[in-house]
C-alpha cells in the first residue's frame, strides 16, 4: 500500500462505532438493533438514567415509556430495568402516561436541554426511577422524526449538572435519528418478509389447488396413445387440460390458457373446469361446448380476463378429429409420413371476451400413426437471449424440429420437446406455465 496508513482502530470512538455497526448489520429484531445503537449513544453523554418514549398513533398529550435503563453509582454501564417490554411485541400492555417533565417537553416538540431538574415528585418518572429520581439534575431530550413528526424520543438524565456541548448534542441528535431510520427500515423489512412468507404460502396453496383440478391420471383410450406434461411457472398460472369420455368411442380433448398468473388466473381456470364439467347439453360438438363456455365466462364479467382454448372431439372408430379454436395456438399435426401441419380453423376470439361471437369448427381425419401436439404459449414463447441482443423465442420451428426427430411414442415426443426447450432457454425456471398434450391415433380399436 502506498502512502501512510493511519490505524483508526486505535481511536476508541472509531473502534466502538465500527463494532456497533458491524453487530447492527447482523440483527433481525428492532429491539436488538436499538440495544446495539444504545451502547454507542451512551458514549455521547454522561447518562445515569435513560428513557425512550413513543407517541406513535397516540392521542395528543399521551405517551408510552418503551424502555428505561439506569446506572447505579457503582455501575460502569446502564442496565435495563427488570423485564423490559418489547414495544414491537408488547405495545398494548405498556402503560400510557400524561404530564410530568416528559409531557412538558413533548408538548414543546423540539430537542431540549433542561437543567436544575426536580424529579422527586414527578408523577410519571418518580415511581419508575425510585430513589434515583432526586439525584438527577439534567436531561437531554432528543426526538427522532418520522414523516416530519417527532414520534419517538430519547431522554438522557444525568446526576451531573454539566450539559453536553452543542456540538456533541447535535452529533447525538444525528446519531439517534440515524438509529431511528435504521430501526424503521428493519421493521419494514420484517413486515415485508412476513408478508412475502404469507404470500408464498397462499400461492403454494393456489398452485396445489390448481394442480388438483387437472386430470388425476391420463385416461386409457382404446386406439389412442397419450402423454401429457404440465410445468408450472414461479407463480400459479392458468394452464388447463382435460379429457372427456363422450361415449361410443368419442373423446373430448381440451387445452386452455387463462391470461395472466397468480390467484386470479387459477380462479378463472377453476371456473372453466366447473363450466365444462357442468355441461349437460345434447349437442357434443366442439362448437357447441365452446359456445357454452364462452357464454358463461362472458356473463361472469371478468374484467380484463380472457381464456384461449382448443377443444377437439376424436372419434376413435373413424379417426375423425373435429375441433374449435378460440384464440389458442394451432396444434401441430405430424402425419405418419413425417409431414407437419398446423390445425388451423376460423379463429374466434378467446373465451369470455364477447358472448355473441360466432364459433366455427373444422374436421381432419387422422390416420394410424398420426400425432397431434397441443401446447400452450409458454412453450413457443419461452425466451432466450438472441445473438443480436433481442429476445429469441422458442417458436414453432424448434417445436416442429423436435416433433420431427423423435416420434417413437407420445412420451418420447414430450421428452424431445422439453429437452429442446431447455437447450434453448438454459433455465429450469419458467416465466409462464408450459403444458403439452400429445395424442397419437393408433387406428380403430378392435370391436
Amino acid at each position: 500500500m502506498t502512502g501512510t496508513h493511519i490505524d483508526l482502530s486505535q481511536d476508541p470512538d472509531i473502534a466502538s462505532l465500527t463494532q456497533v455497526l458491524r453487530h447492527a448489520s447482523t440483527v433481525s429484531e428492532p429491539a436488538e438493533l436499538t440495544a446495539a445503537f444504545g451502547r454507542w449513544l451512551a458514549r455521547r453523554f454522561d447518562r445515569d438514567y435513560f428513557v425512550s418514549v413513543s407517541r406513535r398513533n397516540m392521542d395528543p398529550g399521551t405517551y408510552k415509556i418503551t424502555r428505561a435503563m439506569s446506572r447505579r453509582p457503582t455501575d460502569a454501564e446502564l442496565r435495563h430495568e427488570d423485564n423490559p417490554p418489547n414495544p414491537w411485541r408488547d405495545w398494548d400492555t405498556i402503560p400510557t402516561h400524561t404530564g410530568g417533565v416528559i409531557g412538558e417537553i413533548l408538548e414543546h416538540g423540539e430537542p431540549a436541554l433542561v437543567t436544575d431538574l426536580h424529579l422527586a415528585r414527578d408523577p410519571v418518572l418518580a415511581p419508575i426511577m425510585g430513589d434515583i429520581a432526586p439525584t438527577l439534575r439534567t436531561v437531554a431530550a432528543m426526538p427522532t422524526f418520522d414523516k416530519g413528526e417527532s414520534i419517538n424520543w430519547a431522554f438522557s438524565f444525568s446526576r451531573s449538572g454539566a450539559t453536553p456541548t452543542l456540538e456533541r448534542f447535535g452529533a447525538g441528535l444525528l446519531d439517534i435519528n440515524m438509529m431511528g431510520a435504521a430501526t424503521r427500515n428493519l421493521v419494514a423489512l420484517r413486515d415485508v418478509d412476513r408478508l412475502n412468507a404469507r404470500l408464498r404460502h397462499q400461492l403454494e396453496q393456489v398452485a396445489s389447488l390448481q394442480r388438483s383440478l387437472l386430470p388425476e391420471r391420463t385416461p386409457k383410450i382404446p386406439g389412442v396413445a397419450l402423454a401429457t406434461s404440465y410445468l408450472t411457472s414461479a407463480e400459479a398460472g392458468g394452464d388447463y387440460y382435460d379429457f372427456f369420455d363422450l361415449g361410443d368411442g368419442r373423446w373430448g380433448i381440451l387445452i386452455a390458457d387463462v391470461a395472466g398468473h397468480g390467484a386470479a388466473a387459477a380462479t378463472v381456470m377453476a371456473m372453466l373446469r366447473a363450466i365444462l364439467h357442468a355441461y349437460e347439453g345434447i349437442e357434443q360438438s366442439p362448437r357447441a361446448i365452446m359456445a357454452f363456455c364462452n357464454a358463461k365466462l362472458a356473463a361472469a364479467r371478468l374484467e380484463g380476463s380472457f381464456t384461449t382454448a382448443f377443444y377437439a372431439v376424436l372419434d376413435t372408430a373413424t379417426g375423425e378429429f373435429t375441433y374449435a379454436r378460440c384464440g389458442h395456438n394451432p396444434p401441430r399435426l405430424r402425419r405418419a409420413d413425417g409431414s407437419i401441419e398446423a390445425l388451423e380453423c376460423a379463429g374466434a376470439l378467446p373465451l369470455g371476451v364477447d358472448a355473441g361471437i360466432p364459433l366455427e369448427q373444422a374436421t381432419v381425419t387422422l390416420a394410424p400413426g398420426d400425432t397431434v401436439v397441443l401446447y400452450t404459449d409458454g412453450i413457443t414463447e419461452a425466451p432466450a437471449p438472441g445473438p443480436d441482443g433481442r429476445t429469441d423465442m422458442f417458436g414453432t420451428k424448434r417445436l416442429d424440429a423436435a416433433l420431427a426427430a423423435h416420434v417413437a411414442s407420445p412420451g418420447d415426443v414430450v421428452d424431445a420437446i422439453l429437452s429442446s426447450l431447455y437447450a434453448h432457454t438454459r433455465a429450469m425456471t419458467r416465466d409462464d406455465d408450459q403444458t403439452l398434450v400429445v395424442v397419437r391415433y393408433l387406428g380403430a380399436p378392435d370391436a
